[in-house]
């Protein structure tokens, strides 16, 4: 009689390669979350590590005079400039008010206020300033105390439509950075002294629109009379302020 030999079958079952595949997949979808998280906890420590140079490099530059108003620098929608580059303050107008030139923001170019990694220059002029969310990034004096006195600058960062990234940075302790008011807009505008509480931060990041702008307001006074007033005009009436 013949030995009838069987052989070893090395191959791998349906269900077995279902089960291989599904555990793959898990894999993936636990990899790509955790990228995304730490990408997010990345920028918003990028943010805030920027909005600290920025703001200390204006103080050192523009220490010795009595305002800031040489310090405004707009950028628009994702940071981009026109084709003479971004705005820049020239001088005042009779009225006190800031007038642009299209020089690329010579003072602040020079000065050197935002880190390299922030701008792109084209033919010695800032052709484009963004942050870590690929917004925009812009500078403006303000007032300290008084209307008109412009003895504060605030930072205006974009960070589109990031509903988390919002509410950390609205309920940071800005105490090392010395922020001294926080605000947002783009039709309302709502300001407080931070941290805001996490109640506060959610409210006002789920009214924005997608598009969300964070001021962040340095040397301003909120103890003074004028911050007074329009700190309690906002808290009554967000779109008042």
């Amino acid at each position: 009689m013949n030995n009838l030999k069987i052989k070893n079958q090395n191959g791998r079952s349906m269900i077995e390669m279902l089960g291989v595949l599904a555990i793959v997949g898990v894999l993936s979808v636990g990899g790509i979350a955790g990228y995304s998280k730490a990408m997010q906890k990345y920028r918003i420590n990028k943010t805030i590590e920027q909005i600290t140079l920025i703001a200390g490099n204006i103080r050192a530059f523009w220490g010795p005079q009595k305002n800031y108003i040489g310090v405004e620098c707009m950028s628009g929608a994702n940071g981009t400039c026109n084709a003479s580059g971004c705005m820049g303050a020239s001088g005042v107008d009779a009225n006190g008010n800031p007038t642009y030139d299209n020089n690329g923001c010579p003072i602040v170019k020079k000065a050197k206020i935002f880190p390299d990694e922030m701008i792109t220059v084209t033919d010695g002029k800032i052709m484009s300033i963004t942050n870590p969310f690929g917004g925009r990034v812009s500078l403006y004096a303000a007032d300290k105390a008084k209307d008109g006195d412009r003895q504060a600058f605030y930072i205006d960062y974009t960070i589109g439509d990031n509903e988390e990234a919002c509410i950390e940075l609205l309920t940071q302790d800005w105490s090392n950075a010395n922020v001294s008011i926080v605000g947002s807009s783009d039709n309302m505008v709502f300001l407080d002294v931070p941290p805001l509480s996490v109640d506060e931060a959610i409210t006002i990041c789920e009214d924005e629109p997608t598009n969300k702008s964070l001021y962040f307001y340095f040397d301003a006074d909120p103890s003074s009379e004028y911050w007074k007033e329009t700190l309690e005009d906002c808290s009554v009436e967000k779109g008042g302020c």
